[in-house]
């Protein structure tokens, strides 16, 4: 016995590469559930678009990958290092794939919203389902208030995934897919470039296409912005300030 863990069990518990976000309390949560669920974990933490992977992680080899909110998208190299399956928590239902999801769904009126749980294949959103999750956009529902929802589903999912692989490991997994049958994936993944595009507006712009961007897609981090004579000018606060 070793700190009163028998090194027997130690090995077998199933290993993980754990894909999170800095800063991001869920994230943090996700990491103390699978540590509690008797997996053994490999952290990358990652902090923005186009970061570079740190090199261990290529000589990786074990038998999940679970990406939470990470900002890197896997090649097939890196997604074969996990023997049983490499799982993604897309924080938007199957019909809004890639980036950008709650703002597109905000923006079109969508009447509900959700996550999802799938296999990571070389293609962004694009792989085998294993469980959504819905729930309803309220009237009164802005940005800020959508996306905190999103983020307690996604580490539910999580919960309730991760549960199930830590009790039933593939069985449960592949159970978890056939009762899923009905979900598909619907259009091309979004991309980060299309949300830019609108978030930059058209001097001509009228009120009601200004108030779709402003309660969809300005958030004072991420505003809203116009350029005129060669200035950038953006919006300040909130968009439901008065």
């Amino acid at each position: 016995m070793t700190n009163g863990i028998d090194p027997a069990k130690q090995e077998d518990r199933p290993t993980v590469l754990f894909f999170g976000r800095e800063n991001c309390d869920g994230t943090q949560k996700a990491l103390q559930f699978l540590n509690f669920a008797g997996f053994d974990v490999s952290y990358v933490e990652s902090q923005g678009l186009g970061q570079a992977l740190p090199d261990w992680v290529r000589n990786w080899r074990g038998d999940y990958i679970f990406c939470f909110r990470s900002y890197f998208i896997l090649d097939q190299g890196l997604i074969d290092a996990a023997s049983i399956a490499a799982i993604n928590f897309h924080p938007g239902p199957p019909e809004y794939p890639g980036s950008g999801c709650i703002n597109f769904a905000l923006y079109e009126g969508a009447e509900t919203y959700g996550v999802t749980a799938h296999i990571i294949n070389a293609k962004v959103d694009n792989g085998t389902i294993i469980k959504a999750l819905r729930f309803p956009i309220l009237k009164h529902d802005g940005l800020r208030s959508v996306l905190a929802r999103t983020h307690l589903y996604l580490f539910h999912l999580l919960q309730e995934v991760v549960g199930g692989i830590a009790t039933g490991g593939e069985n449960y997994l592949n159970h978890q897919v056939a009762t899923s049958s009905a979900e598909a994936w619907r259009g091309e993944a979004r991309r980060m470039k299309e949300l830019s595009a609108l978030q930059k507006l058209p001097l001509d712009i009228d009120a009601t296409e200004f108030n779709k961007r402003l309660h969809s897609m300005h958030l004072p981090e991420y505003p809203l912005h116009i350029f005129l004579h060669g200035r950038k000018f953006i919006l300040l606060g909130e968009a439901d300030e008065d």
